[in-house]
């Protein structure tokens, strides 16, 4: 399956199922190839309080944080610089960041 999100840029994404079916999306990108990353997907796999992301992106990016069960989790976000941050929550858990 084949998408095309329609922007002036259009970003393609093109799915295969494996089996069974399931889809991880870490990177996204716009345009052409060797395009800057638009997304970045962070997984924190071992549960802490405290998650060092870098990203490289370039920018101070907007983050959505889930925890493993999905819900939403807000937590302090320190930017370090246009590249890396750090998010602090008050209790330890694993979960997923997302970045754009």
């Amino acid at each position: 399956m084949t998408y095309v999100y329609p922007t002036a840029t259009p970003v393609v994404v093109t799915v295969t199922p494996p089996t069974p079916a399931s889809v991880e999306v870490t990177n996204v990108y716009a345009g052409a190839l060797n395009q800057p990353e638009i997304a970045y997907h962070f997984i924190q796999q071992t549960p802490s309080n405290s998650w060092i992301i870098t990203h490289n992106l370039g920018w101070i990016p907007n983050v959505t944080v889930q925890d493993s069960a999905g819900n939403i989790v807000e937590g302090e976000i320190a930017y370090t610089n246009t590249k890396q941050l750090t998010i602090t929550f008050s209790a330890a858990f694993s979960g997923n960041a997302y970045l754009s």
